[in-house]
């Protein structure tokens, strides 16, 4: 503009100087994030160089907890002397810490607000952060200028996030931290892992009860608790409809804010037009608002009622996934043989590697290849299987069973949103498409887990339409049916060429330029 040149910078560029001086950083932070055996390693070595124990990481989790408070309350020291020599990982660790440092002391607090814990599991592993944190000055005695956030991504850690939580918020030095950031915590719950861990039912419920005991906490300490949701674009990835995923959210689990993961794979559908970014933003905002003020006393009768029977049909479905996922023999090579896993292994797309270690068991595979691989067979897997035995068998338990199962469907938000989901997954499978990719199995009681698969799709499927009451799929929702009608013909030969690619690949009739 002192050259003279307001036309070249007029429109979008301007519009873009009055959003940053309007909002500054408050849309566009950054979150740091690792996993928290790393963190427990960096710390290990901090606390070994320093010579203050040797062996930390054998240590019950109530000495650490001890050794590691006594460290963040009462030795102002750093422990990463310049003079002793750092592994390469705590290298890397620290750097990452301390360039978050300049970056806030340069453009204030707000260009990075927290930093999440991916597999936390305990108390230690939240003081394990605030050490490295304190060795780069974002953490002391009496604030943080980061919020220490944990992840709760398995069902058992989801199980144990109440007592974790509330020995966290029990400690005055957590106190002190969460009061210096205007009294919210926030914590990040995970729906691929929990979903990979033990089915879609017990992901979805287990993480709908986590909310509700950690909302009840989050009152009982006086501190406002805020819900970060790692969801998906899949539904086996905690995926689905936004407006009902958030309006069927436990009462009083909203209270001023929220956030939700939108993963790369999604964002152009949704944000990559001005006409679609208003309307998903608006989705998004209207049903915040809704939950927010609509947080009415529900019958305690009733939702105590749903709940014994959810628990039930829960833990048998949780059982149901894991002796087919975990406990049958021939469940990983099945996987590996009948999908496209290998192939998208050597992909060189997403953040992340298909797996954190070498790839020897499902435990070790990342939920986003896992997904990603069902989908390219056509089961959809991770969206249903589970479902159906366990509603089944509450049924078969007692006629009058299927009544209260509609009930629930008619007058239960959480159980319309988790049942319509299912419904949407079913839709989009395919099972005699993904009876082709089976036959890629040499082996036959490999290839019998298919069979396994298509019974409980067949129950999954009479259950949902028995408890919505409807004669087909997607009865209530015309218009995708007919989107799905209407593309389905192509992803078909899609899938038809994309099996015969696989078989010249592992008969080695593909060139290197081919496979690539």
């Amino acid at each position: 503009m002192e050259n003279k040149g307001e036309a070249l910078i007029s429109g979008d560029f301007v519009e873009l100087i009055q959003a940053v001086e309007i909002f500054g950083f408050y849309l566009a932070s950054i979150d740091m994030r690792q996993d928290s055996s790393v963190h427990e390693a960096c710390v290990a070595e901090l606390l070994k160089s320093a010579g203050i124990h040797s062996h930390y990481s054998e240590l019950s989790e109530e000495e650490k907890c001890q050794l590691l408070l006594k460290e963040l309350e009462e030795d102002p020291r750093i422990l990463s002397a310049t003079h002793v020599e750092k592994s390469e990982l705590l290298e890397k660790e620290l750097a990452i810490f301390k360039a978050a440092r300049k970056l806030k002391d340069k453009l204030g607090d707000d260009v990075i607000r927290q930093t999440i814990i991916s597999h936390a599991t305990s108390v230690s592993d939240m003081l394990e952060l605030a050490i490295l944190l304190k060795e780069v000055g974002l953490v002391d005695k009496e604030r943080a200028r980061v919020q220490i956030v944990p992840l709760f991504e398995t069902i058992e850690d989801l199980d144990h996030s109440e007592e974790t939580m509330r020995e966290y918020l029990s400690l005055p030095l957590a106190k002190k931290w969460i009061a210096s950031r205007n009294n919210y915590q926030e914590i990040m719950l995970g729906y691929s892992d929990s979903n990979k861990d033990g089915g879609y039912l017990s992901s979805c419920w287990t993480l709908y009860k986590a909310q509700q005991q950690l909302t009840a906490i989050g009152d009982e300490f006086g501190v406002k608790v805020t819900f970060f949701h790692g969801r998906g674009g899949t539904v086996g990835r905690g995926g689905g409809p936004t407006y009902e995923a958030i309006t069927s959210q436990p009462l009083k689990s909203i209270k001023d804010r929220i956030r939700l993961t939108e993963q790369g794979e999604v964002i152009g559908n949704k944000y990559g037009n001005k006409d679609a970014a208003y309307y998903n933003l608006e989705m998004l905002v209207s049903a915040a608002i809704n939950r927010m003020i609509t947080q009415k006393k529900s019958d305690t009768n009733t939702s105590n009622r749903y709940e014994a029977i959810m628990d039930q049909v829960v833990d048998r479905s949780y059982d149901i996934y894991r002796d087919l996922v975990f406990g049958n023999d021939h469940f990983y090579d099945y996987f590996f043989e009948s999908s496209p896993i290998k192939a998208i292994s050597s992909f060189n797309i997403g953040s992340r590697p298909a797996a954190r270690k070498t790839i020897t068991e499902i435990g070790g595979l990342r939920a986003i290849p896992w997904v990603f691989s069902w989908s390219q067979s056509r089961v959809m897997f991770p969206g249903w299987y589970g479902v159906g035995s366990s509603f089944k068998e509450f049924i078969d338990k007692n006629p009058e069973n299927i009544a209260i199962l509609r009930d629930m469907y008619q007058n239960w938000p959480f159980f319309q949103s988790l049942l319509s989901n299912v419904d949407m997954v079913l839709s989009k499978s395919n099972m005699n498409i993904a009876f082709e990719y089976a036959k890629l199995c040499e082996d036959e009681e490999v290839k019998a887990i298919y069979e396994t698969i298509l019974n409980e799709w067949q129950v999954t499927k009479e259950v949902i339409l028995a408890i919505e009451g409807y004669d087909e799929l997607l009865a209530e929702n015309p218009y995708l049916k007919a989107s799905l009608d209407y593309r389905m013909p192509y992803f078909n030969i899609l899938n038809y060429i994309q099996l015969e690619l696989i078989k010249r690949q592992r008969r080695g009739e593909l060139s290197s330029d081919q496979e690539n």
